[in-house]
């Protein structure tokens, strides 16, 4: 059995370690989005990029409002990397 001091402890463990993990993803968001050219934190480019977590400790990243120049950016990456991976397995298992 715990105590109510263990059960109040529980879930704020659970939140440190969930906003760890999401603030490890939106860290490694922004170096990929800097490599493309689209700087966190600037208001014409990506405003605002934070990890968050719920209090169960699910981690998540908020993106924040992104302006549509840069959504199509990064659309049009997505894109073109999908088509270079389905290229590829074409090439390494002939078929369509």
């Amino acid at each position: 059995m715990t105590t109510d001091t263990e059960a109040v402890a529980q879930p704020s463990d659970a939140f440190v370690a969930g906003k760890k993990r999401a603030d490890d993803m939106a860290f490694m968001l922004d170096r990929v989005l800097a490599e493309m050219g689209i700087r966190v934190g600037d208001r014409d480019s990506w405003p605002q990029l934070q990890g968050r977590a719920s209090l169960s400790g699910e981690p998540y990243v908020y993106l924040g409002t992104v302006p549509l120049a840069t959504a199509r950016k990064l659309v049009d990456a997505l894109i073109y990397a999908h088509s270079e991976k389905r290229t590829r397995e074409q090439l390494k298992y002939g078929g369509d």
